[in-house]
């Protein structure tokens, strides 16, 4: 099946005892961890005395899986929790250890030395291995531990390195004691006699910051291989939550909601006012429940887009499943979800809220085991919808005192930002009493306090509260109470924008074009004017990064990348818009530099940083969407036709053709653009490139045959044998390899005169298909060695892979299982390696074969399995077909060859419906096993299951060939 694809696709998803995401404080440590509600056994309060704010080492423990222990002993689960509690205590009282906290098995201590603090836990862990505990009762403990600096105030510790210790615990394994690299470092003079650290690398926490170097102590009497934390990098926790540049600050209260609403209903709506925080709280509550139980937590990011038709593509895209042009997406997507577990959160929901609406319905009642995050300002106002209101951070009283003040959330996001800016806040009454007043000012809302404490580097704390009392006064004029939220949130971004110079506004204003993301050589070419030049550009960025106004992100792994928050972007858009020269000025200046990067890439996509291209495109897709869109406005098509058209390789390998097929096709209609000119030759070559694919063989010729008399009456050699090329596959596609033969050697012709070695592979790649499908094996084997070697000297990957999968399976059908399981593997890891699930669907495929033809009927049955999971949520027809081929053969079962005969019907059928020739080795393989079933069965028997294989849905063919996995 797989030997013939010309390129491949590739595709970007705790235990009980504790919540996953915060552990203790969220879970048993509800509301601020103080000393007043410790059982003060351990030590006493004289013997370890807190002071205001200091460096401690902090310590988590908690009993893994001590909701299954509580089942298993019942009434004797008791007595074991007091055992572990005395052997907990006992260690802390032995190393100076202070127990804050203490919530059923779950622990928080901290200590004034992290050797001591080490001590303890060995001590602690070395007791809980040798405690005789009762059949069935062994407890295994998980510790994380790291230190910090934190605050004793009337409220409880404050301090994020309180969190950070909780989120350490709870990637922990049971028996197992991790620490931050905070604590590693302090420990490196004064380890524990006998301990030792074991480097467990960068690990992504559920907090969603940044990643942290995690260590396991090592002691004699601890166990030391664990299975691989339960941090975000593990892969037994599939998810796309994307890592935040910041520290998430207070919502305990929020975060126990929203996944109490989550387990108890399957769509939940974070509504409230822009700027109050939905998108952070939804990403939290995410991965809080990630847990390693189901099929993972998968984040669709919907606030670049423009059109809402793109809400289905967006979240077919995270989820890795291709479109089919030929039904609708929203089928296509039920079809592909299934019986699967996921968690989608659909975030920024309210210009796009009808589409959401709908897509979220469909998938409810289609899809009986997802559950739906969304956020958005208003609710979708669907069936079975719990809607949760984001509320405001708490503010302190006017009346609080300095530590009440300090342990409010608004406060603390206040500071946490402001030392972000390197403004750290002095502590006194007065500077308290005024940072008090502007986040009551601010109604709590994070983005406003965030863009407040930005203003820290150009103002006093006091210079900065006369400010806000001015811009409110003139905005709320009346009752601040019956004023929307988006008001005071308007006031905020009105005040940034007055703060601003006039170079800084037009920056700022060009900017809001951007769909998604953007480098700074894009702000270059966008915001770029006659009062900005290309070279202050960048001056301005800085200044707007240091207002909050831009949000930048340096990742280490390319060009740095900004954004403006969605709220910010549309401020700036409503001022561009107010000059409507500028606007489109910038909208073309966008439209054109992403015209270049698509053209450049075009070549690029064939060379050795191919990878790198496709992850580049992959990153500005919004804004190549926004290109394209806009090119649609405009008297001028031709800009629009040749952008799409250069992202041919892009949009199939990463599964956005059907979506580039629709953008074609409407650029295509425009009248101007309805001329026999080039950019239109090339743009009908890149549609019957794509539409080829899903298996829409008439419209493809259609669109070759025009394109073709286009190309010849400009004398374009290498655009005709393109065409030739393309037309000649969809020719093989549906067997005809007699009509395509004399088109490839045209082509070929062509190619060899142009010295266009990669058209030349590309042709010797057909070439060998079509000898192939002659029956000529060996001068197929010869083509495809060939069209390898200039692949390889290219320095094509993506084509090496399929050229590596194409050589195996002609080596299949001469016989040679060795080399052809050699070139098998070569190209399924060069297709894992570039993520490319289109190309993993059919190597595992053709290995599959491999594996049958040599007896392993197990091995080649779960190749096959593998490949069909991927092919149906990618909605690749033909290749399912074949899967399905696969599964019947392979199936060792005897007493249920009614199975087989079904899976055979179905195939058949679906082969039929899309007018495809099976390839000969599949073709020789799958008459040979209907044989095999007939003689077995009974001709009568036999032809009764296959037909009621053709008659089933497609919901019924994949719960037969895949069972529960389905």
């Amino acid at each position: 099946m797989s030997k013939w694809s010309r390129e491949a696709r590739a595709v970007p998803g705790v235990e009980g005892a504790v919540v996953a995401e915060v552990g203790y404080l969220c879970g048993r440590l509800r509301g601020p961890v103080t000393s007043r509600s410790a059982c003060s056994a351990s030590t006493s309060d004289e013997s370890l005395r807190l002071l205001a704010t200091q460096t401690l080492t902090f310590l988590f423990t908690d009993i893994e899986g001590s909701t299954a222990l509580l089942r298993r002993l019942g009434d004797g689960y008791g007595e074991v929790l007091a055992a572990h509690h005395w052997l907990i205590r006992s260690g802390l009282a032995a190393h100076g250890g202070k127990e804050i906290d203490t919530q059923g098995d779950a622990f928080f201590a901290v200590f004034t030395s992290p050797s001591a603090c080490v001590a303890a836990a060995i001590e602690m862990q070395r007791a809980f291995a040798s405690h005789p505990w009762p059949a069935g009762g062994e407890v295994r403990v998980r510790m994380g531990i790291h230190s910090g600096e934190a605050s004793e105030t009337a409220a409880g510790l404050i301090g994020l390195a309180v969190h950070r210790a909780a989120r350490i615990a709870a990637v922990s394994h049971g028996g197992q004691i991790v620490v931050s690299a905070a604590t590693a470092a302090l420990l490196r003079d004064s380890l524990p006699a006998g301990a030792s650290l074991r480097d467990l690398d960068l690990q992504r926490l559920k907090d969603l910051g940044r990643p942290e170097q995690l260590f396991q102590i090592e002691a004699e009497g601890l166990p030391a291989a664990f299975p691989p934390l339960r941090s975000l990098d593990n892969p037994k926790l599939p998810n796309n939550l994307p890592a935040q540049a910041s520290s998430f600050i207070g919502r305990e209260g929020e975060l126990a909601e929203v996944r109490r609403l989550v387990t108890t209903s399957r769509l939940v709506t974070l509504t409230g006012a822009g700027g109050a925080g939905k998108t952070r709280l939804g990403l939290q509550a995410a991965a809080g429940l990630l847990d390693g139980s189901g099929d993972g937590v998968w984040f669709a990011d919907l606030a670049p887009l423009q059109d809402p038709d793109l809400v289905a593509v967006t979240v077919a895209h995270v989820l890795g499943i291709r479109q089919d042009p030929e039904r609708p997406l929203v089928d296509t997507l039920i079809d592909a979800v299934g019986r699967r577990s996921l968690l989608v959160l659909l975030d920024n929901c309210e210009h796009v809220i009808d589409a959401c609406a709908k897509l979220a319905d469909a998938l409810l009642r289609g899809c009986p085991n997802i559950t739906m995050l969304a956020t958005s300002r208003e609710p979708l106002r669907i069936d079975g919808e719990r809607v949760h209101r984001v509320p405001s951070l708490g503010t302190p009283a006017a009346d609080d005192d300095v530590e009440a003040i300090r342990a409010s959330e608004a406060v603390q996001l206040f500071a946490d930002r402001a030392a972000q800016h390197g403004v750290p806040l002095a502590w006194n009454g007065r500077t308290a009493s005024v940072v008090g007043r502007i986040c009551r000012r601010l109604d709590g809302l994070p983005l406003a306090i965030e863009l407040a404490a930005a203003r820290l580097r150009v103002m006093s704390v006091t210079e900065l509260d006369t400010r806000l009392d001015h811009r409110f006064s003139i905005l709320t004029g009346g009752s601040r109470a019956a004023l929307p939220r988006q008001q005071t949130l308007r006031a905020v971004v009105d005040w940034s924008w007055e703060l601003l110079v006039g170079a800084e506004r037009r920056v700022l204003a060009g900017l809001s074009v951007f769909a998604g993301g953007f480098d700074l050589a894009a702000a270059e070419a966008v915001t770029a004017s006659e009062d900005v030049p290309p070279d202050n550009v960048i001056g301005h960025l800085g200044a707007l990064v240091d207002k909050n106004l831009v949000q930048f992100n340096d990742t280490g792994t390319g060009p740095a990348r900004y954004r403006l928050l969605e709220t910010i972007r549309q401020y700036a858009a409503r001022q561009l818009e107010a000059h409507c020269s500028a606007a489109d000025a910038a909208r073309i200046a966008h439209r054109d530099h992403y015209l270049t990067i698509a053209e450049s890439a075009a070549t690029q996509l064939e060379t050795r940083d191919q990878a790198q291209w496709l992850d580049r495109l992959d990153l500005e897709l919004g804004n190549l969407r926004a290109a394209i869109a806009f090119s649609l406005t405009r008297a001028d098509p031709a800009p629009g036709l040749r952008l799409a058209a250069s992202l041919r390789r892009f949009w199939k390998a990463r599964g956005h053709a059907a979506e580039a097929v629709d953008a074609l096709q409407a650029l295509l209609e425009v009248p101007p653009a309805r001329g026999a000119t080039l950019p239109r030759a090339r743009a009908l070559a890149c549609a019957a490139y794509l539409v080829e694919q899903t298996g829409s063989y008439t419209t493809a010729e259609g669109y070759c045959e025009e394109a073709l008399a286009i190309a010849r009456a400009a004398d374009d050699e290498y655009l005709i044998a393109d065409l030739l090329e393309i037309r000649a596959f969809i020719l093989l596609r549906q067997g005809q390899h007699d009509a395509a033969l004399p088109l490839i050697e045209a082509a070929l012709n062509l190619a060899h005169r142009l010295q266009e070695l990669h058209l030349t592979g590309r042709l010797l790649s057909n070439r060998s298909y079509a000898r192939d499908l002659s029956g000529d094996h060996a001068g197929a084997a010869r083509d495809a060695a060939q069209s390898l070697r200039l692949y390889r000297q290219a320095g094509d990957q993506l084509q090496v892979g399929v050229m590596l999968g194409n050589l195996g399976n002609a080596e299949l059908s001469t016989g040679d299982l060795d080399s052809a399981r050699g070139h098998l593997l070569e190209s399924l890891n060069i297709a894992r390696a570039l993520n490319d699930h289109y190309g993993i669907a059919y190597q595992t495929f053709n290995l599959g074969l491999a594996e049958y033809l040599s007896g392993s009927l197990s091995a080649a049955e779960g190749y096959f399995a593998e490949s069909l999971d991927l092919t149906r949520r990618m909605g690749m027809k033909a290749p399912m077909a074949y899967d399905l081929i696969g599964l019947a053969m392979a199936d060792s079962k005897e007493a249920d060859m009614g199975r087989s005969a079904r899976l055979h019907g179905a195939a058949g059928q679906a082969l039929a419906e899309l007018g495809h020739t099976i390839e000969p080795l599949e073709g020789r393989l799958r008459d040979l096993d209907c044989q095999r079933l007939r003689s077995a069965m009974g001709a009568e028997a036999f032809n009764a299951e296959y037909a009621a294989g053709q008659a089933l849905s497609s919901e019924q063919i994949l719960a037969l060939a895949l069972g529960n996995r389905a």
